[in-house]
């Protein structure tokens, strides 16, 4: 049996990265959405009766929204405004940004295994470079390697969609590398936060 705390670490560092991509879209609703404070009753409301997410079922709704919600709660308003009002550049690099900063899993893979197939001048990751990363951060989270593979797999595939949407690789099928440009937006809110990990990992 695992220990609690140790459970409660390496969920943390995994954070509710298996939750889905970035959704922007829906991102930008459900950022929309928080900042009026809802109650318990309300967000409900908005996510099931209304379905402000136009889900085809219930459980799709409330899983996407928690997930999304997961990942803005913890970012003051200012941060969750430019992902519900800004410009779709604005609002991606944004939920990108909350995304590592719920994922330090991903975000030390974009600053170790990303950062180095720019510098080696790759044209492209693949899946070995997500297989060897896990299992070196499986001797750290022993954890990670008691996930069943179906588990494992979902998340890399989560993983790699999410820089597909946030512009750094070109699709899930060929993750060719691309250029992605920090906006002084994201950069500066970044430096507020006191996040230049984050920075480190957005800039590659």
């Amino acid at each position: 049996m695992i220990p609690q705390a140790s459970l409660k670490n390496y969920k943390a560092y995994l954070g509710d990265l298996i939750g889905g991509s970035l959704m922007i879209r829906e991102s930008q609703i459900i950022a929309e959405l928080l900042l009026k404070k809802p109650t318990q009753e309300e967000w409900l409301d908005h996510i099931v009766n209304q379905n402000i997410l136009q889900k085809r079922s219930d459980a799709s709704a409330k899983r996407n929204a928690s997930t999304i919600k997961k990942r803005l709660e913890v970012l003051s308003d200012e941060f969750i405004e430019q992902i519900a009002f800004g410009s779709t550049e604005l609002s991606t690099q944004m939920m990108f940004a909350a995304t590592l900063i719920n994922s330090t899993l991903l975000a030390d893979f974009m600053r170790s295994v990303f950062i180095d197939a720019k510098h080696m001048f790759r044209e492209s990751i693949d899946s070995t470079d997500w297989q060897s990363f896990w299992a070196e951060r499986s001797r750290l989270f022993p954890e990670l390697s008691q996930m069943t593979d179906s588990s494992t797999y979902k998340i890399s595939q989560v993983g790699f969609k999410v820089l597909a949407d946030a512009g750094y690789i070109e699709t899930t099928r060929n993750k060719k590398l691309q250029n992605v440009y920090l906006l002084p937006e994201v950069r500066s809110f970044l430096t507020t936060l006191n996040r230049d990990d984050i920075i480190a990992a957005m800039e590659v």
